[in-house]
Parts: structure tokens; C-alpha cells; sequence
């Protein structure tokens, strides 16, 4: 263990920004290294990203995301046996896809994500169906891929909170920061609704408010801007499937981090003239069964405004795609469909790292892949701030990947 940072003069050493995964991954880090942090959420814990996904833990064809991914998958087995339950697996996964045409076209995915790490085996529409006639399948064919995990992710995140509160972090929700405070090239602490909470190290790690906020840091002039997206997906509650499902099926459409990143730009006034926030940048069925017998599928993401909510026939479209690939799909019933957002930077990454006032760091733009990126990403940056200059060691993670932050 790292030794840890000496401690400030208020009665807290850090402030952590928002308690979803990444504020609360980053308070049990930063607390069991010996740094007291209270965590300020203006909501509750899990309110946004955190507590409206697929639960999934998915590998890629990026070597960043498959770094992730084991590194976190690592990080939940230590807390799955904690005093907070949650459910937590390993599972299969199968990418399929509906044409023969789709197929070979989206074979590329699988075919990289073996170059990167993983073991992937080609299966034919005829096999699935033969070997699995409950589901009703009518898929042309698909790729197993040996590891992925699914999660409940409002239980994942509270055990990451109870974690940091037995290490000592604090939490206050409904408690706004409304602006950081510096001065003379130092962060002092932030201002809430409540009054000013003063403190030598402050994180943003608020999700989708976290670019807002960046542009209320105030005493020193502007932090330099990240290029923050927003992304809004949606998604589909069951109940008890009724049947057993052995993997994560999803369809072979999604892209890679770098490509998401890329369909995900927005910000134009033309852009709110033509709608552009309601046009898909990515659909695919996503389908988790939970450990608890139930089901999350999804999965979409759009471009979007973080307060701007549109009319959208997103979740009849993938109800739709459910029903033509899984027969079985027309009998589970529905318990509720809601939109998640999915705040992201321009390349698809996350970012974790110190900004250009001494005590400041930004640790978010999770994106679609938040809860297998943020244990892992809260580890390495919790250790670089007790160890190190702020920055984990990682040029793929750290801000000064983008201009202005070098």
C-alpha cells in the first residue's frame, strides 16, 4: 500500500464529486490509502449512469477495454463477498447476428477481439437453434466469447459506498456543488447549497455535470476544456424470464470505444434545429439475465443533451429486434423501461487525472462501459495521487491526452 498524502487542515483531505461507481470506487480507494474524503451528491447514491444499465462487464476489441476489464472484474471479486451483497458472475457471451450478409460483415469484432486477448468460437444459426429450442432463435449464426460478467449495478455501486464508509469516507447526498474554489494555482474546496466545504484535494467524478462544473472552477480563470458527450440509452426491465439463458447475447453492431466516441459528437446549434440528439448513433440488442432470475436488456445510444428529452421510439425498436432474433422474448413480462445517460469524452475512454490546479482531478467519462472501467480507473488514479504526480501511468487514461492539458 501506498503511503498516504499528509493530511489538510479542515476536517476533510479530499471531496469527491457525485456518487455513482466512479465517485464511490474512487472514496474506498482514496479512504483505505488513509485520505478522508467526504463524497457530496446532489441526488442519492446511483441515481444516474450507475443505477440504469445492462449490468454487464463486456469485453472489446480495444486492448485498453480488455485492460479494464479484467482489472475491474479482479476488484468486484474482492467486495462480492463483502457485508453488502450484490450479484456478481461470470458468464458467456454470444454476438449474433440475424443475416448471413451481417454475419460476415460484423465477423471483423470478433476477429479483433482475438487479436487483443480473448478466445472466440464460431457457432452456426443451425447449432443455436438445435441446442437451444426454448429460446427460439432465429439468428444466422455468432461468435461465443470466453469471458464476461454480469452485475446488478445499484448493489455493485452501494457495496463500493459501504466499502469507503467502513474505511472512513463520508457521504452527503443531496448536497449540490454549485462551483470549486482556487486560489493562487491551489484548489481550496467547493461550494454547496449548504455553504463552502473547504479541502486540499477535490474530484470531479459527477458524471454528466462533470464538464459543467469544470466551467465553474473559479479563482484561477477557466480549466481548459475537455471534449465531454453526452449519450442517452435505454432500456428494458423484465421480470422472471421463464427460461434459462447460458450467455450475454448481444448483437454484433456495436462498435469499438474509438468509433463511439466519433458518432457521438454534438453541440452545434444546428444539431438542436435539426434533432440530432434523437437519432441512434448505435442499436443492438443486449440481453443480461440477472443472477436474481430477472432480465435488463438494451442496448442504444444517441447523441444527447443532458436535460433535453426528446419523443423517441427507441425502446419499441429493440423490443422489436428482441422479439424477431428470441422467439422466447414475446413472454417475459415487461417491469419497466427507462433512458440511462452515458457521459463520454471524444475518443471513448475514460479520463482520470490531474488537472492544471495543484489538488484538482477529473476521474470520469465512463460512457457505455462505466461499471468495468471505474474500479479500475479509481485504482490507478487514487494510487498516482498518494504516490505519484496525480496522473496513473496509463497516456491512453490521463487528461493531458487532449489539447490544452499536456
Amino acid at each position: 500500500m501506498a503511503q498516504k498524502k499528509p493530511a489538510g487542515n479542515g476536517p476533510y483531505d479530499a471531496i469527491i464529486v457525485g456518487a455513482g461507481i466512479a465517485g464511490c470506487t474512487l472514496a474506498w480507494e482514496l479512504a483505505r490509502r488513509g485520505i478522508r474524503p467526504v463524497v457530496l451528491e446532489q441526488n442519492w447514491i446511483a441515481a444516474e449512469s450507475s443505477g440504469r444499465n445492462t449490468g454487464t462487464l463486456l469485453g472489446g476489441p480495444q486492448t485498453e477495454v480488455v485492460e479494464l476489464l479484467d482489472a475491474c472484474a479482479a476488484i468486484y471479486e474482492e467486495l462480492a463477498d463483502g457485508p453488502v451483497p450484490f450479484e456478481f458472475a461470470r458468464i458467456g457471451q454470444l454476438l449474433v447476428s440475424a443475416t448471413d450478409e451481417a454475419l460476415e460483415r460484423g465477423a471483423e469484432i470478433p476477429g479483433r477481439m482475438e487479436t487483443v486477448g480473448h478466445r472466440v468460437e464460431r457457432v452456426s444459426g443451425e447449432t443455436l437453434a438445435r441446442d437451444h429450442p426454448r429460446l427460439k432463435l432465429n439468428v444466422a449464426g455468432g461468435f461465443f466469447v470466453d469471458r464476461a460478467w454480469t452485475l446488478e449495478p445499484m448493489g455493485a455501486t452501494h457495496a463500493f459506498a459501504h466499502a469507503a464508509r467502513e474505511a472512513g469516507a463520508e457521504f452527503r447526498t443531496g448536497c449540490r456543488v454549485v462551483q470549486v474554489h482556487s486560489r493562487g494555482g491551489k484548489v481550496e474546496g467547493v461550494l454547496t447549497d449548504d455553504g463552502i466545504i473547504a479541502a486540499d484535494m477535490v474530484f470531479l467524478a459527477n458524471g454528466g455535470w462533470t464538464g459543467e462544473l469544470m466551467r465553474r472552477v473559479v479563482g484561477d480563470g477557466p480549466l481548459p476544456a475537455l471534449p465531454f458527450t453526452a449519450g442517452r440509452g435505454w432500456l428494458i426491465q423484465f421480470g422472471p424470464l421463464g427460461f434459462d439463458l447460458p450467455w450475454i447475447m448481444e448483437e454484433l453492431t456495436w462498435p469499438d470505444q474509438e468509433e463511439l466516441g466519433r458518432r457521438m459528437a454534438l453541440g452545434r446549434l444546428s444539431d438542436v434545429a435539426d434533432q440530432c440528439d434523437d437519432l441512434p448513433a448505435v442499436e443492438a440488442l443486449c440481453l443480461n439475465p440477472m443472477r436474481g432470475g430477472d432480465a435488463r436488456m438494451g442496448a442504444s445510444i444517441q447523441p444527447a443533451f443532458r436535460d433535453l428529452v426528446r419523443n423517441t421510439d427507441m425502446p419499441a425498436r429493440i423490443a422489436g429486434r428482441a422479439m424477431r432474433l428470441i422467439g422466447a422474448m414475446e413472454g417475459p413480462r415487461v417491469q419497466n423501461v427507462y433512458p440511462g445517460n452515458r457521459p463520454m469524452v471524444s475518443d471513448g475512454l475514460p479520463v482520470a487525472g490531474r488537472s492544471p490546479i495543484e489538488g484538482l482531478y477529473i476521474h470520469g467519462g465512463m460512457g457505455s462501459i462505466g461499471m468495468h472501467a471505474a474500479p479500475a480507473t479509481a485504482r490507478w488514479l487514487a494510487e498516482a495521487v498518494v504516490s505519484g504526480d496525480g496522473n496513473p501511468g496509463k497516456p491512453w487514461l490521463v487528461p493531458g491526452r487532449f489539447p490544452g492539458w499536456a
